[in-house]
């Protein structure tokens, strides 16, 4: 029997999942490992991304880390932190990562937003 499935419903709970849960934070997460969670196959999940969400998983999670970057980069709490530190607390693989999403989103680099927030 063939399963029917709620693309609606599962973008919802997939959008819940990334980030209430902060599962972009971590390096290693994937479409894959998300696909294996929901028990659907990652091209789904790229369906339900494209249809549903309307942009693809990986900019999806991108940009999740690229707000999650900013609000570091915005806390006192993380004044000391280097960039470097910033992206893989973010979920980056490097800081030059990290560099093109935040500049792609924001118009401007993570250090330019770190020396605005000190102003």
């Amino acid at each position: 029997m063939k399963k029917v499935y709620d693309h609606k419903g599962l973008a919802v709970r997939i959008k819940k999942m990334i980030c209430d849960n902060h599962l972009f934070r971590d390096i290693h997460f994937s479409r894959e490992n998300l696909a294996n969670e929901l028990d659907v196959s990652p091209a789904r999940i790229s369906t339900i991304f494209k249809e549903e969400i309307g942009t693809s998983f990986y900019e999806f999670v991108n940009r999740q880390r690229t707000y999650h970057a900013r609000r570091l980069l915005k806390a006192p709490s993380h004044k000391n932190d280097t960039l470097e530190e910033i992206a893989l607390q973010s979920g980056f693989s490097n800081r030059m990562t990290m560099h093109r999403m935040y500049l792609k989103v924001y118009g401007i680099t993570p250090g330019e937003e770190r020396k605005n927030t000190k102003e």
